[in-house]
């Protein structure tokens, strides 16, 4: 979604005060928002509402709604949490977790401009936090016992969000394949964002964890490296990128990077599936024991440092927002049934 200036004044919506527009997409809309009622008491969230026009696309109902109530289902330190999925004047709408930080694009693209890879041992870190997330899901199981398999399917580094206090958290199962979903891809329909899916996704649905697995390889590489491991805008070339899988290793573009780091990658990275790391769980443990056999170690007050330090003044922004928005109150009339 790209960044919207507009900035309305706050607008009742159900038990919420819709505070201002944080991006709008194709398909929907996020809002800052205070939650009220009897749950909310003044919390902080991210509210995202489909766009007027969807309203009555049944089939994109469906898909929101079954985006919500997979959420609702995952909870994990290193997942953005949903608060509620519910209805205003038959408009959907899912609550989340409010993250204010930086996405593992951004520290990218603002190590990119500077001209050389993020600190080896914050990438590490963020990337096992991920792996965490994302290892919670796939072995999530619902409310009887069975398996949901689910696959994001959507990742990007845009998709992993770091606090400005330290938390790596990923977002947006919008997209996700689980047991039990409402909605099911129609064959030759491709779910995903070029450069950022594995060969199995684009050769058809049948996927499972390890295609998230070669994503968070992507990831990893794309931030040792500084560089983007498929680029292009023709999908057809980014493609054909990766049938072909001419990849340097990251320590040809990173000195830091040693060869037992560039087998870890290359291991998520397998075009085999069954060459592939079976779980995100074994990627992360194996970044953390090499993180602990060179004698690294980061924390989350190290991430946070890290932020507060490198974006100085979005943090100085945002505790302005957040202290304007703890002063605002429902109006008067304001209806909490």
């Amino acid at each position: 979604m790209a960044p919207s200036p507009r900035k309305a004044p706050p607008t009742p919506f159900g038990d919420y005060l819709l505070l201002d527009r944080i991006s709008i997409g194709g398909m929907a809309e996020l809002w800052r928002a205070k939650m009220f009622g009897s749950e909310g008491g003044g919390r902080l969230v991210a509210l995202k509402r489909i766009l007027p026009f969807l309203s009555m696309d049944e089939e994109f109902i469906a898909m929101f709604l079954d985006e919500g109530r997979l959420g609702l289902q995952l909870l994990h330190t290193n997942i953005a949490q949903t608060f509620e999925m519910g209805q205003v004047n038959s408009e959907p709408f899912l609550s989340m977790e409010y993250v204010a930080g930086k996405s593992l694009g951004d520290i990218f693209e603002h190590h990119r401009k500077g001209g050389e890879p993020a600190p080896l041992p914050l990438v590490l870190h963020c990337i096992a936090e991920m792996c965490a997330g994302l290892d919670y899901a796939h072995r999530k199981k619902d409310g009887t016992g069975r398996d949901l398999n689910l696959v994001h399917r959507g990742l990007s580094p845009h998709d992993v969000l770091l606090s400005f206090n330290g938390e790596v958290k990923v977002i947006d199962f919008g997209i996700a394949k689980a047991t039990g979903r409402v909605t099911q891809t129609q064959p030759g329909i491709i779910k995903g964002k070029f450069g950022y899916m594995s060969l199995e996704q684009i050769d058809g649905p049948a996927v499972d964890r390890r295609a998230d697995v070669f994503v968070i390889g992507v990831c990893l590489y794309e931030l040792l490296t500084g560089e983007r491991l498929f680029p292009g805008d023709n999908p057809i070339d980014i493609i054909e990128k990766m049938r072909q899988m001419q990849v340097a290793p990251p320590s040809q573009f990173n000195a830091d990077v040693p060869q037992v780091l560039d087998r870890i990658v290359f291991r998520a990275l397998a075009p085999n599936v069954n060459e592939r790391y079976a779980y995100a769980s074994e990627l992360g443990d194996d970044l953390r024991r090499f993180l602990a056999q060179y004698g690294e170690r980061f924390t989350q007050e190290d991430l946070r440092k890290y932020l507060r330090t490198t974006f100085a003044q979005d943090v100085q922004r945002e505790e302005q927002r957040l202290r304007e928005y703890a002063q605002m109150t429902p109006p008067k009339d304001f209806d909490f049934s």
